[in-house]
C-alpha cells in the first residue's frame, strides 16, 4: 500500500516522468563519450608527434579514456534511475542519494580522464 495514496495531488502518473533531467543526462552522456572518444589529431599532453614516447602517451590516453567510461556508463545509469524508477520517485531522499552518488560517479570518470593525460611518472 502507498503512502501517498491518502493525499490527492502528490503522486504523479506514470507519463509525468522529468523529461528536462533526462534529456540532460542523456547530453550529457553523448558529449562525454564525443569528448573521449572524438579524435581532434592534436595530443597536448604527448608533446610532439615524432618524438619517442610519442605513440606510447597516445596509448595511455586512450586505455585511461576507455577507464573513465566505466564511472561515466554508472553514472548515466544512476541518473536515469533516479527519474523514471517508481520507488525513487516516490521517496525523495532516495532519489537526491542516487543523484549524489551519480554526481559523485561522474567526477571519478572526469578524474580517470585527466588522470590519463597526465605525463607518466
Amino acid at each position: 500500500m502507498s503512502s501517498t495514496r491518502g493525499r490527492p495531488g502528490r503522486r504523479r502518473p506514470p507519463s509525468a516522468v522529468p523529461a528536462v533531467p533526462l534529456a540532460l543526462g542523456a547530453v550529457s552522456a553523448v558529449s562525454y563519450s564525443w569528448f573521449v572518444f572524438g579524435d581532434s589529431g592534436d595530443n597536448v599532453f604527448c608533446g610532439d608527434q615524432l618524438a619517442s614516447g610519442y605513440p606510447a602517451c597516445v596509448d595511455q590516453m586512450a586505455l585511461f579514456a576507455i577507464a573513465s567510461l566505466i564511472p561515466a556508463m554508472l553514472a548515466f545509469i544512476l541518473m536515469v534511475a533516479a527519474f523514471v524508477t517508481p520507488g525513487l520517485r516516490e521517496r525523495p531522499t532516495l532519489r537526491a542519494q542516487t543523484l549524489g552518488y551519480s554526481l559523485a560517479a561522474w567526477a571519478i570518470a572526469g578524474f580517470t580522464f585527466v588522470l590519463g593525460g597526465l605525463p607518466s611518472v
